[in-house]
């Protein structure tokens, strides 16, 4: 369910709004809210006062006080039994994981057992007595620092791409991503430097460039240099993700010729044929490396051997060998 609750500044005009008289139709139009909201509120929030409580009054105040409450009481209240919090406490204390603890079978074991997940938060919420999260070799999931380059939902998106993209049967059709350097803490990169990839998808042929920073006019002129000396023929598509790096996109189907496509949130899946080839590349710079230590000979030397190794499903043929053949096709 997606909604926002009302905020004290809203609560605040709907009691002027009424000292005014104003329709509830009226304050929703004003507030950019549902008639049903502003209803809704005044009827749960409003109390009586005076001797005979006769009057019914709206406070933004009390209003407010009585949503917090309601907040705090809304949420599913922990049933936790003791006997299972001590076996899970003495579990962890011989350094079990949840998942072990959960599926390991013991005539001891208490009955209505959680799941891992709950065991997970239970340590989190501190419900376990003398056990914190630190005694785990895994804190259970791992979360993501918030996206603070923004998105943009600007592009053509995957769904309008060619159907024939799909079954890999045209030459021609490229993905794009970045490979940043790794992080410190889980949160600030060791450097801004970072690689731009592309793979072709009939071919698996995968190119990179070694770039100083993450910006779109950098993402957009190494992309440019990668596949500015190939025909036409050579560059139908490119598919990427929505990142902030990928806006220049205009500047990039301009300049090759080209048209670009965006892949779904959070679905890599849909640009697969470059996450696995990101993936190879990995096995020579692992994910916690300062790509700023490398250089571009180093990188070349790379590619070359990425390229021309085998792949069962080229038949075995090289990344480099059936991309030169369609090559010489297209010219």
């Amino acid at each position: 369910m997606n909604y926002i609750h009302l905020t004290i500044e809203e609560r605040a005009c709907i009691s002027k709004f009424k000292e005014m008289k104003m329709s509830l139709r009226e304050m929703a139009k004003i507030l950019n809210r549902n008639v049903s909201t502003i209803s809704r509120e005044i009827k749960r929030n409003s109390y009586k006062t005076s001797v005979n409580y006769s009057v019914i009054r709206y406070s933004p105040t009390v209003a407010h006080r009585k949503y917090n409450e309601r907040r705090i009481n809304c949420h599913r209240p922990v049933k936790i039994n003791v006997e299972v919090a001590n076996y899970l406490k003495d579990k962890i204390s011989l350094h079990w994981s949840p998942d072990q603890i959960k599926n390991r079978y013991e005539e001891n074991k208490p009955k209505d057992f959680p799941s891992i997940s709950t065991i997970y938060r239970w340590i989190h919420l501190g419900y376990i007595p003398k056990t914190n999260i630190n005694h785990l070799r895994r804190k259970g999931n791992f979360k993501r620092p918030a996206e603070t380059r923004g998105r943009f939902n600007l592009g053509k998106t995957i769904k309008k791409r060619p159907k024939e993209v799909y079954k890999r049967n045209t030459f021609g059709h490229w993905e794009a991503d970045t490979v940043v350097s790794g992080k410190l803490n889980n949160y600030t990169l060791k450097s801004k430097y970072c690689f731009v990839s592309l793979a072709e998808r009939k071919t698996r042929l995968y190119l990179v460039k070694w770039i100083p920073d993450r910006k779109e006019e950098t993402v957009t002129n190494a992309i440019i240099e990668l596949l500015k000396n190939f025909p036409k023929e050579a560059i139908k598509t490119i598919t990427c993700d929505r990142g902030k790096e990928f806006a220049g996109w205009k500047q990039i189907e301009e300049t090759l010729n080209t048209n670009m496509y965006f892949a779904d949130p959070y679905c890599a899946w849909q640009k697969g044929t470059n996450e696995n080839s990101n993936g190879l590349l990995r096995e020579f710079y692992p994910k916690q490396m300062d790509l700023s230590k490398t250089n571009e000979k180093e990188v070349q030397y790379t590619l070359e051997l990425l390229n021309n190794r085998p792949r069962k499903c080229l038949n075995y043929k090289t990344p480099n060998e059936l991309f030169n053949e369609y090559l010489n096709c297209c010219t």
